[in-house]
């Protein structure tokens, strides 16, 4: 139920075996994006409701020959609050799967392989009734079972009974057991008993008392050992299997407690030691020669009970392929290529071992796919090599097969994905003009629009979104929005463009460009465009909502679109469920039907599509600048900023992607904070990626985990990362994490600058850093090149730490180090991005105002391009000199403008903002707090919030949210729960002579039931805070955005001399909860 699941230990009857048949009821209790887990049996069968780029469908799966699919699947989809009958069988032929009285089928042929993995119910949000597992030819039960119903035989009937004198017998925890004896049951030796490769032992034990020594639960003395330790070793169960030494072993997470039964299961398949206690799993490394013994096996003793023990021992050749790893990171078409393959023998001597590679259609193997490899002695490695070709770009994968008599197959499936001859195609891409022109125009105003005109001329807009949504736009059409405009509604619409007739979203007339400006709450959605085919979107804003520019695919197969020139900004919230501390958004979510549960201020989700380009686009102040997917992307000249948003700013997302190019863009404290961690990108399962000139830089530290460059967080395979700077990260520059999941193989990272990151001395710490914490070789698998880079390192940091050296396969050559980074610039010369300041914040009573703005850049470019424009205000900006970074304005009417500097050297490109504040004839300002810089409260402090630290276990992605006071996105955000006397106030001294100014000016937004706040205020004259020295003025409750009060304090007695300090109660007196974000508070006169 919502979320959390549940596990029974692996047992024979539970394998994946022809015959296996699995029945339950379910009922979804939520709709959710992502994948639910019905019943899972890691790499043998798994019965599922797929994600929603998947279809949200029932599914069921076995794991045959190292592969998942084909699955079967149901024809239809799930629907909240039904019951539904499942029945999913597997006979060794066909895969079948029955919802209600619909059954799906399916031919799947193919090698089952035991796992040992438990079998997980969930998560799953909803119920899960009546599970009845029927397996018609369960797996084997080994070569020893002895469940001691009253008796000491081998109930498998392979002989191996025990003996012991005076056994005893007590109840067990099924049936009986084995009592306490003075001397262990003794099982004569046997070949079938003598510990290999495969290894697997499953028992229950009961302790009378806790050991105050070694104590021996099954044992072969010079094989294996399960035990308990002594209590100066913290008196744990471990597992030992002797190796030439015992040690390493395996050991639980804590110390055993009498009076209860534990079950424990063993096993070592030759790399890795497992013990598992009451479904809790712990691993070691460990490899190397058994040698066999003539020793008995021996169990139970003193002091403790034993039960159902099973010993499985296949002791069949036990191979693998350990890397298969490529000649280059990225894959060229039209030249060969080459595949290394190292296959292992983990057990004794086997005869008769092959390799061989299948190549896909569009692949070429130029050379004998098939290698005889003869004999593998134990232990033995060899490497196997062929040469690959395409001919085109593709992305598909190839199968490496290890087989020897009487060995499992070992396969291994290589991630193929070939980018073109060179890299001429994707800079055109980049700078993609598709052809649009024919088709029908749509017109919104939201100013001078009306939904009575036809819209279909720029002197009949329509005055919103009514009108053109639901619509699918045409070969040729353009909807587009008026400049100036600004819409508080989410637009959704498709389209059908084609190839030589692209349909265009877009903006027309002069002014600022059109923003979709939402009431800043976590459902609220900008736009939402669903499965389009050729679609260009340019110059619009989205902004103050849980989600921004949302392109979703329902279904794979589409292709074509251009993002460009698009602004997401303040678009927060969504992370981990309840993530985000703002109480009034407890337990909800974001707007659905587009399968994205992080708040991207731009995000394509769903299925992947294909020929995507996204350039010249800005993202700050969002939970995570943009979520990408898709096959053949170029990502260009994106600047991703200053995305301070407590509790759920992790960072940008690239997940799923094939052939995508990353490049030109700047990434500058792109992630802040989050439970899970915070990086400058996070890169999942990416397969064929080129990150090329792009600046990781300033990504601060929150205390949250990471905080570095760049994340490779899971799987892929194929990506370089070349001509990249990275500076002054509190992270490492780069992880290569993978945790559960395999680590990214084939990666170089070359020609590239570290400048003096992990400054919070993270991971490693280290500028590069692989992650080598489990001792699972197929999941610290990473293989790589580092070459050719240039280095400054912080005392403490090291260039490059590989926690796993010996599962892993790095090569360094040809990097290095410099004592400062003047140095390393002079030696690596890149062309940096220019440097802006668009100036402080203006007051200013008159329509003419100067900006003082200004510009740095390297001039390693030709040409530096400077322009100012507005993004918002209440009138029209007329710049003398639009081009220059100084200069002067007009504003035609009195209000907040925001205005944007940007510097583009052709190549890079950066932006500034700042806020002109044109006062009313006669006003004045002696003192303004604008909260312009991230983190920076100028001196302002809260009080009797409410909120505190909460913590949220009990769900799939557990989380912990913080208290929501900081500062970020140009506001000072307090949130408030159940309190009667919340208030922020100002720093003391703040030194205003209040005789001449009389106005409290504040513009904020007040999303709490509250309908009167209170300023209060301390003076030189009368520091204590008293209710006489107070104002009290009307607020709009609930409201959807920020706007302006202007509290007169004139006829308040006290309101003379010089101001001390200023007090907001957001609270008077009344229970509150919500959220205020303050603008800017001003004190001056009218």
């Amino acid at each position: 139920a919502d979320g959390i699941g549940a596990g029974v230990s692996d047992a024979p009857d539970l394998r994946l075996a022809p015959g296996l048949r699995l029945e339950c009821w379910v009922r979804p209790a939520a709709a959710y994006s992502g994948t639910q887990y019905i019943a899972v049996k890691d790499q043998e069968y798994m019965l599922r409701v797929d994600p929603a780029e998947e279809g949200s469908r029932f599914s069921f799966f076995v794991g045959l020959d190292g592969s998942w699919e084909p699955r079967v699947q149901s024809a239809t989809a799930p629907q909240v609050g039904e019951w539904y009958h499942l029945v999913a069988a597997w006979d060794g032929q066909t895969l079948s799967l029955q919802v209600n009285d619909k059954v799906v089928r399916r031919q799947r042929v193919g090698n089952p392989r035991t796992a040992h993995g438990q079998l997980r119910f969930g998560p799953f949000r909803g119920a899960i009734e009546d599970v009845l597992l029927a397996n018609g030819t369960p797996a084997a039960t080994g070569e020893g079972f002895w469940p001691f119903e009253d008796d000491l035989r081998d109930a498998t009937g392979h002989g191996h009974d025990g003996a012991a004198e005076g056994a005893a017998f007590a109840p067990g925890a099924l049936g009986q057991a084995l009592g306490a004896l003075s001397r262990p049951v003794r099982i004569p030796d046997s070949p079938a008993l003598q510990v290999a490769p495969g290894f697997h032992l499953d028992c229950r034990v009961y302790f009378e008392s806790v050991p105050t020594d070694i104590r021996t639960i099954v044992a072969k003395d010079g094989e294996f050992m399960l035990r308990v330790d002594p209590p100066q070793e913290g008196s744990k169960l471990a597992f030992f299997v002797n190796l030439n030494g015992w040690e390493p072993r395996a050991y639980a997470a804590g110390p055993i407690q009498a009076g209860r039964w534990y079950r424990v299961i063993a096993h070592w398949d030759g790399l890795t030691l497992t013990l598992e206690v009451n479904g809790v799993r712990t691993y070691a490394m460990r490899s190397g020669l058994q040698r066999p013994t003539n020793n008995p096996v021996t169990v139970g003793g003193p002091g403790l009970w034993v039960d159902e023990v099973r010993l499985e021992n296949p002791r069949l050749p036990t191979i693998r392929v350990a890397h298969v790893t490529q000649e280059r990171a990225i894959l060229r078409a039209g030249t060969p290529e080459t595949l290394t393959a190292v296959v292992q023998n983990l057990s004794q001597e086997v005869a008769g071992a092959r390799v061989s590679l299948t190549v896909p259609g569009a692949v070429r193997c130029l050379d004998d796919p098939v290698r005889e490899l003869g004999t593998l002695a134990t232990g033995e490695a060899k490497t196997v090599q062929w040469r690959v070709q395409a001919d085109r770009e593709t992305n598909d994968e190839a199968v490496v097969q290890l087989t020897a008599p009487g060995a499992a197959p070992a396969v291994v499936r290589q991630a193929l994905v070939f980018f073109p001859p060179d890299d001429s195609a994707a800079a055109a891409q980049a700078r993609l003009d598709p052809p649009s022109s024919g088709g029908a125009t749509y017109y919104i105003d939201s100013v001078q629009g009306d939904n009575a005109n036809s819209g279909r001329l720029p002197a009949q807009p329509w005055k919103d979104f009514a009108r053109i949504n639901g619509t699918t736009l045409g070969p040729g059409d353009r909807l587009l929005l008026k400049r100036g405009s600004v819409f508080d509604q989410e637009l959704s619409v498709s389209a059908a463009g084609t190839a030589d007739n692209w349909a265009v979203v877009g903006a027309y007339g002069d002014g600022p460009r059109p923003i979709v400006r939402r009431n800043w709450d976590i459902a609220d959605r900008c736009v939402l465009i669903t499965d389009p085919d050729y679609l260009r979107v340019s110059s619009l804003v989205v902004c103050y909502a849980g989600k921004g520019l949302v392109v979703h695919y329902s279904r794979p197969g589409h292709r074509g679109l251009l993002i460009e020139d698009c602004i997401a900004h303040h678009i927060e919230g969504l992370y981990r469920p309840n993530a985000h501390g703002i109480p009034e958004w407890l337990d909800r979510t974001g707007a659905a039907g587009d399968a994205l549960s992080t708040s991207a201020g731009i995000g394509l989700s769903g299925a992947p599509a294909a020929d995507i380009v996204m350039r010249d686009c800005e993202m700050f102040q969002t939970s995570s600048g943009f979520f990408v997917l898709g096959d053949g992307i170029v990502l260009d000249r994106l600047y991703c900023h200053d995305n301070y948003v407590r509790n759920t700013s992790p960072h940008p997302f690239l997940v799923r992607i094939r052939r995508t190019y990353l490049q030109n863009s700047v990434f500058d404290a792109a992630g802040w904070h989050a439970s899970a961690g915070t990086m400058g990108i996070m890169l999942g399962d990416p397969r064929g990626l080129i990150i090329r000139n792009c600046t990781w830089r300033n990504q601060p530290d929150s205390g949250s985990h990471d905080e570095g460059g760049i994340d490779f967080e899971n799987s892929g395979d194929g990506c370089l990362i070349d001509h990249c700077t990275f500076r002054n990260n509190a992270g490492a520059a780069i992880e290569v994490l993978g945790l559960r999941a395999p680590q990214t193989r084939n990666v170089e990272i070359a020609n590239s600058r570290f400048l003096a990151n992990n400054t919070a001395l993270k991971l490693g710490p280290a500028e590069i850093y692989v992650w080598g914490r489990s001792p699972d070789p197929d999941v610290c698998c990473s293989t790589g090149t580092v070459h050719d880079n240039g280095h400054v390192v912080l005392p403490g940091v090291e260039f490059f730490v590989n926690e796993a050296p010996k599962t892993t396969q790095w090569t360094l050559r040809d990097n290095t180090g410099y004592a400062t980074p003047a140095e390393l610039d002079a030696a690596m010369p890149f062309n940096g991005p220019p440097e802006v300041e668009a100036g402080p914040d203006v007051h200013s009573g008159r329509a003419k105002v100067r900006l003082a703005g200004s510009v740095r850049d390297d001039g390693r470019t030709d040409a530096l391009e400077v322009r100012w424009e507005v993004l918002e205000g209440p009138g029209a900006v007329a710049f003398e000199a639009a081009t220059s970074p100084a200069t002067d304005a007009v504003f035609s009417a009195p209000g907040d403008y925001l205005l944007r500097l940007v510097a583009d050297d052709g190549e890079l490109w950066l932006c500034d903002m700042t806020t002109v504040h044109v006062l009313p004839p006669g006003a004045s300002v002696a003192k303004a707090w604008g909260f312009s810089v991230p983190l920076e409260k100028e001196g302002w402090s809260e009080a009797n919030l409410g909120t505190q630290v909460r913590q949220w276990a009990d769900q799939d992605w557990p989380t912990t949210s913080e208290p929501v006071q900081y500062v970020a996105g140009g506001y000072y955000l307090v949130a408030i729960e159940n309190s009667t006397d919340a208030y922020v106030q100002s720093a003391d001294d703040v030194g205003v002579d209040l005789s001449r100014n009389q106005v409290v000016t504040i513009r904020f937004q007040n999303h709490t039931p509250a309908t009167r706040m209170r300023f209060r205020f301390t003076t030189a004259a009368s520091p204590a805070w008293e209710g006489v020295n107070s104002q009290t003025f009307d607020v709009v409750p609930n409201d959807t955005g920020p706007r302006v009060y202007t509290v007169d304090m004139s006829d308040v007695p006290g309101w003379s001399g010089r101001l001390r300090q200023l007090r907001l109660d957001l609270s008077d007196g009344v229970n509150l909860t919500g959220t205020c974000r303050i603008d800017y508070v001003r004190i001056g006169s009218r």
